[in-house]
């Protein structure tokens, strides 16, 4: 065998350490040039090694100001003031007020209207300018319907063309831009008036709550309850009434997990509070037609005592306990760029270059980090990739959880983002952005370090192959962008990856506290297994909807269906007829076919193309939709909790013309009035052209979560995972990764197989302590 390894990588180690010297290996001046300088030794510990620096941004400037940026604290007073003036006729009650109550009309939130595309588009592309408008959304309890409107307030700064106009334009339910005041949200007056029923109603049968649950209400301020309720969402239908099931559970560490056998009914529909009344209970399933009856019972001795909530609560403690595995006393493995950071950020303008990517971001208080202007190469990809809603529909064998629907848009997912943690939540040495957005007290608040930006190894190779002439592997990487939000009892993780062969990728993952039901024998496991002393897990699923807006080139592009399909074939080469597979290839033409399944065995591909660009073979330029990990939707299609809230979770992919006047698939205030929200999504499929128009593609992620042991204390992220891919289709000539330098080539040359390593002058820094095993010498040879 013939060998010459023109490789300086790795000389020293073999020569001085571990080694004696190949007699053979003498690079000419040629093959060092070929190789580039290199102080990659691959010792461990051997020696002093330099140190590694921290990785530095490179300044980036965002080409044009970002036209999605909060609104400033001085907007927010401009519009609040201008709202506030005699002028606009409003009678609006400062919630600063100490005589504020339930039927005075008041402000509840004040946020940036999101631009339209088309002015958006204008800015980006040529000179338009885009208008600035504020989004504000009052509770009118003192109409003489109370309702909760949306209005748009602008343009901004304000001055006398200034107006407030009803968002009936983007909301297409029966009501328009308003639900009626019973649907509308818990803010504090409304949650304090709440407390007081609950007070009432529960202060006077603190000895049966003793007996039975071993604790007891008089009040959320109130040091001697031991107890805490929640309400059951959605507490309406259509806003007409307001009613709902509250569990019991102790108050402590995460009750979430502390659940109790007692559910009591309670009707709290309109502005006056003092008609609000406890209704049913129910304990160990026995109903009772009201909170008089049940305590009657209970003092005639007829209430069968179940268990009260474990007081024993060490099962919820995330601490480490037991003996430490071993080799964990060492750090485990971690992302790092010892090179320094291959992605440059405008942190003012929030936009991002990556390797050929760029995009702006934006920050929402009702769904977070939101995406605009994707390119990759210089070519728009995307003009929009966002959340919607994050929603969980429950079951369980009582009135609470059977009835439990949540729509966490209502409850504010960018404002329950969360400060990342360093080297846990994100690796060591991301960029953060802060989340900023305006809050429900009118106030302009910055989540810090709430956006982390790391580039992350993918674990395998972009492409690579070998055989006896040439071998070749490139480095597969991609940038992360990722948030973190935690709503309630669930902390919800989302990542955006941009590879470096094209592809978009959007990973949905879970932990935090399940929230448990009270268990029960008798409900033999069918609505979840006993996980602890006195809870049963729930069955639940997550659907998570997001928007992907395609402008493959520009806004004329087409959906693509490629079915394969199986059929008999005869062939005059063949002495029989078999069965062979082969492509179906049609459009959707219009939005009628436009709610789409995924069909078995993955024998369908949903491309979008732009028929008017081809790439040099003739093939329309596109993109796939590449479903991933547990794209789930909701089991329950026809559940009076999502019936028309929640059509937008009810099929894999849906694709719609894009309108300004059709957002988005969901609306914060959808949460309680599933039978007249604010949008219907499946109003937006009415038989328009799908070909070579501008297409918004709406698909989900989601798990069934079915419950075990393992989610206490917190669900394990590794299985509450989903994600969905939007990857090249003939965008290219070829695949798009031929232009990287952190790529390997390997092959002979010459009349005696001279063996030629190719790493375009990319070496890993002095600094990285590598091993004989990790040489390139030898790894490829020709055999004579």
């Amino acid at each position: 065998m013939k060998s010459i390894y023109l490789a300086t990588v790795l000389l020293v180690l073999v020569s001085a350490t571990f080694a004696a010297p190949n007699p053979r290996y003498n690079p000419t001046t040629r093959e060092k040039r070929r190789r580039g300088s290199s102080s990659w030794s691959g010792r461990r510990s051997l020696q002093p090694r330099d140190s590694c620096p921290v990785p530095e941004d490179v300044a980036v400037v965002a080409p044009k100001a970002n036209p999605f940026v909060s609104l400033s604290q001085d907007e927010i007073d401009s519009v609040a003031m201008w709202l506030h003036d005699p002028a606009q006729g409003l009678n609006l009650t400062n919630t600063s007020s100490a005589t504020i109550s339930l039927s005075d009309n008041y402000i509840w939130h004040v946020d940036v209207l999101k631009p339209n595309k088309s002015d958006v588009l204008s800015y980006l592309d040529a000179s338009g300018v885009v208008p600035r408008y504020a989004r504000v959304t009052l509770i009118e309890g003192g109409r003489e319907v109370p309702i909760v409107g949306e209005y748009s307030v602008g343009p901004l700064p304000i001055s006398n063309s200034t107006r407030k106009e009803a968002l009936d334009n983007i909301y297409n339910g029966p009501n328009g831009a308003k639900l009626l005041w019973s649907a509308g949200p818990v803010d504090s007056l409304r949650r304090a008036a709440i407390d007081s029923l609950m007070n009432a109603t529960l202060a006077p049968i603190a000895d049966l709550t003793n007996d039975l649950l071993e604790m007891a209400f008089y009040g959320s301020s109130d040091s001697r309850s031991t107890m805490i309720y929640f309400m059951q969402s959605p507490a309406s239908t259509d806003g007409e009434k307001s009613v709902f099931w509250s569990p019991f559970r102790r108050n402590g560490m995460e009750p979430w997990d502390q659940p109790s056998d007692l559910y009591i009914q309670f009707d709290i529909t309109g502005t006056d509070a003092s008609q609000w009344r406890s209704m049913k209970v129910v304990y160990n399933l026995e109903v009772y037609d009201s909170v008089q009856a049940f305590y009657s019972a209970w003092k005639a001795g007829n209430v069968t005592k179940t268990s009260p909530p474990a007081t024993n609560i060490e099962f919820l403690y995330k601490n480490k306990t037991g003996s430490t595995r071993e080799l964990e006393d060492r750090m485990a493995p971690t992302v790092l760029s010892l090179d320094g950071n291959r992605f440059k950020v405008d942190k003012e303008e929030q936009y991002i270059e990556y390797l050929g990517w760029t995009f702006y971001m934006r920050f929402d208080y009702d769904v977070g980090v939101q995406f605009y202007d994707i390119r990759f190469r210089g070519e728009r990809i995307m003009y929009e990739l966002s959340l919607q809603d994050a929603i969980a529909q429950y079951a369980g064998n009582n009135p609470f959880q059977a009835g439990t629907a949540y729509m966490d848009r209502f409850y504010g997912i960018g404002a329950a983002s969360v400060r990342l943690i360093p080297g846990y939540d994100c690796p060591y040495h991301a960029a953060y952005l802060n989340g900023s957005y305006a809050t429900t007290n009118q106030e302009s608040y910055s989540q810090i370090n709430s956006i982390c930006i790391f580039e992350t190894d993918i674990g395998t190779p972009i492409t690579r192959h070998m055989n006896p002439v040439w071998s070749q592997a490139t480095k597969g990487s991609k940038l992360i962008v990722r948030m973190i939000a935690t709503v309630g009892n669930y902390d919800y993780l989302w990542d955006y990856g941009f590879y470096v062969d094209g592809t978009i990728s959007v990973d949905a993952h879970a932990s935090g506290y399940i929230q448990a039901n009270y268990y029960r024998p008798d409900d033999e496991g069918r609505w979840g297994p006993r996980v602890a002393e006195t809870i049963a897990g729930t069955l639940h699923t997550h659907v998570m909807n997001f928007k992907a807006d395609f402008d493959l080139v520009d806004e004329k592009n087409s959906l693509v269906k490629t079915e394969i399909v199986v059929e008999n074939v005869t062939q005059p080469w063949f002495d029989e007829s078999f069965e062979m597979m082969r492509y179906n290839i049609s459009d959707v033409e219009t939005e009628d076919d436009g709610l789409m399944d995924l069909p078995a065995n993955g024998q369908t591909m949903f491309t979008v193309v732009n028929k008017d660009h081809t790439n040099k073979w003739g093939q329309p330029r596109g993109y796939r939709i590449l479903p991933g990990l547990s794209n789930v939707v909701l089991a329950s299609k026809s559940s009076p909790f999502f019936r028309k809230s929640g059509q937008f979770a009810k099929q894999p992919i849906a694709v719609s013309r894009q309108h300004d006047s059709e957002p988005a698939s969901s609306a914060t205030l959808n949460q309680n009035v599933p039978d007249a929200p604010l949008v219907e999504f499946w109003k937006f499929f009415n038989g328009e052209s799908l070909v070579q128009e501008d297409l918004v593609a709406w698909v989900n992620l989601g798990m069934h979560h079915y419950t075990r042991s393992e989610d206490i204390p917190n669900t394990l992220m590794s299985e509450a995972h989903s994600n969905i891919f939007f990857a090249p289709q003939n965008w290219g000539d070829t695949e798009l990764t031929k232009d990287l330098a952190n790529s390997v080539m390997m092959y002979a040359e010459g009349a005696d197989n001279e063996i030629v390593i190719e790493t375009n002058g990319v070496e890993p820094p002095s600094c990285l302590n590598l091993g004989p095993e990790d040489s390139l010498l030898g790894v490829f040879t020709v055999s004579e």
